[in-house]
């Protein structure tokens, strides 16, 4: 297999969205591990797989097709090089790479069984196929006396990053420091991308605010666009449930400098998130104004903006408001919410009725507003649970108390 024409090719192919086998093939590549004459070098081919994931961490796609054929490629090659060419320490150190890279543990083991043995400390090939065969422990025991700011960056970030995945909860500080040793050692690589990503997380878990907030910031502005970025979204919305942005007006004011990185989609998706929190939590000054940043990002008639609504109107429950908030729960489709969302609703009119008639109705008031129970077919109301009938009790309960409250008052 000629190297130049298989790096030339797998590059090719990440950048013009050519599938690389295709481009292979076209490059009449032979099955001898030679270059013109020359022995190829396996510390090449991984500066060519590196070369891919610096792309897909940019949200090249093409790029990680290419990276997996590259790899099943790069197997097997490294089984038919020469013993000799891993007494190269480049050569030794790329081995320890393309197995934490995602190539396939054979190779590994074939190394482990030369004479003589690669270039390396027996620690790092033993450490790196612990780690892929999910033996953690022995991964950790390997690897606790070799310090990753000690080894080449090139594999010293990959150590680093591997050797922090067993204390992301045990012992998250511990964790965090080797995240950053990581992005430190390969800057702008896929290294970097994921050990962002895992500090974002670890922040969360340690409820380090200002820490998740500059670590958000960053990642986005590096790695926006890459394949992995819905891992991150994910992770940073799980985050903002467990950090209390919701509990406050100046801590979710904290938040806008950071969703604010992020596009529409994700961001009218997150503020949504954070008003359904809000609300739930009794937080109606921040459910309000979260309700007001996705309602700024939603498209009429969608579900998103007729759930919207009903936070709306959750937020504002007063009674000079009771008229705009009854045209607006009305204007709700109904016919495009789910059980959970007409519960939601079916609260917030229970809610809005309340203060309409407290402490008594008014002369000739007419029903109550809520259609979407009171109009609907008694067969399709299944969806109202045990628990919002206990809720409606405890209302009326309420009610009662403080009506009795005020007779004493008056007496």
């Amino acid at each position: 297999m000629r190297l130049g024409p298989l790096i030339k090719s797998a590059l090719l192919a990440a950048v013009l969205g050519v599938g690389l086998c295709n481009a292979m093939l076209s490059s009449g590549l032979a099955a001898e591990p030679t270059v013109t004459g020359k022995r190829s070098q396996p510390f090449e081919m991984i500066r060519s797989l590196q070369t891919l994931q610096e792309q897909i961490a940019q949200g090249n796609s093409h790029a990680m097709k290419a990276q997996r054929a590259l790899l099943a490629d790069m197997d097997d090659m490294f089984l038919k090089v020469p013993a000799d060419l891993w007494q190269e320490p480049r050569n030794a150190r790329a081995a320890v790479v393309h197995l934490l890279s995602g190539g396939h543990p054979r190779v590994m083991r074939h190394l482990l069984a030369l004479e003589p043995f690669p270039a390396i400390d027996r620690r790092l090939m033993e450490a790196s196929l612990a780690y892929v065969e999910g033996r953690e422990e022995d991964m950790l025991e390997l690897l606790k006396d070799i310090d990753p700011l000690e080894l080449p960056p090139s594999l010293g970030g990959h150590v680093a990053l591997v050797k922090a995945a067993p204390y992301i909860r045990s012992e998250p500080a511990k964790a965090m420091e080797l995240l950053q040793v990581a992005s430190l050692l390969m800057p702008g690589t896929l290294v970097e991308e994921a050990a962002l990503r895992r500090e974002v997380f670890v922040a969360g878990m340690m409820a380090d605010v200002d820490r998740f907030r500059v670590l958000s910031i960053r990642y986005l502005r590096r790695f926006r666009s890459s394949v992995y970025a819905g891992d991150f979204r994910r992770r940073f919305a799980l985050a903002l449930d467990t950090l209390g942005f919701v509990k406050s007006e100046d801590k979710f004011a904290l938040l806008d400098p950071v969703l604010h990185e992020f596009d529409a989609d994700s961001r009218r998706g997150l503020y949504l998130r954070l008003a359904r929190s809000a609300l739930l939590a009794g937080h109606l000054k921040v459910a309000r104004k979260a309700t007001g940043e996705a309602l700024s990002l939603a498209v009429a008639g969608t579900k998103e903006h007729e759930i919207l609504k009903i936070y709306l109107a959750a937020t504002r429950l007063d009674p000079e408001m009771i008229t705009a908030n009854r045209d607006l729960l009305w204007s709700v489709d109904l016919r495009i919410l789910s059980d959970e969302d007409r519960a939601v609703l079916d609260g917030v009119y229970v809610v809005l009725n309340s203060v309409r008639h407290f402490p008594e109705p008014p002369e000739n008031v007419i029903g109550e507003f809520n259609v979407a129970s009171t109009m609907a077919d008694p067969a399709q109301r299944d969806w109202i649970t045990a628990d919002m009938e206990l809720a409606e009790v405890l209302l009326n309960r309420s009610e009662q108390t403080l009506r009795s409250m005020g007779d004493k008052d008056e007496r």
